[in-house]
């Protein structure tokens, strides 16, 4: 299971990767957190993240499984099996709890 905290991963600004090896990880993180956040609060939104594995080589097909839970932010794989949490993202640019649909109000 990975656990990330995805402070530790940003710059100063909170904005950017840290470092360049941590590019693609920010990515795959901040459209997960966009997605949890902005089912949670009812914000429409068109896209599902995928898996970001690749066992044997070979990008997995799946569509993440994604639960917001009070502290952190679980995915899992279907397909292959991969999960992992994801913390210190509230207040955060991929943070869309502070927005509300007007149809969930």
């Amino acid at each position: 299971m990975w656990v990330f905290d995805l402070k530790d991963m940003l710059d100063e600004s909170l904005t950017r990767p840290a470092h360049r090896r941590y590019s693609a990880k920010v990515k795959k993180l901040g459209q997960i957190i966009t997605y949890a956040t902005a089912v949670h609060v009812g914000i429409s939104i068109d896209f599902h993240p995928t898996c970001w594995r690749r066992p044997n080589r070979q990008p997995c097909e799946g569509v993440l499984q994604i639960e917001m839970r009070k502290d952190f932010i679980y995915w899992h794989c279907p397909v292959c099996g991969d999960e992992g949490v994801v913390t210190g993202w509230r207040g955060l640019m991929w943070d869309m709890t502070e927005f509300r649909s007007p149809i969930a109000s």
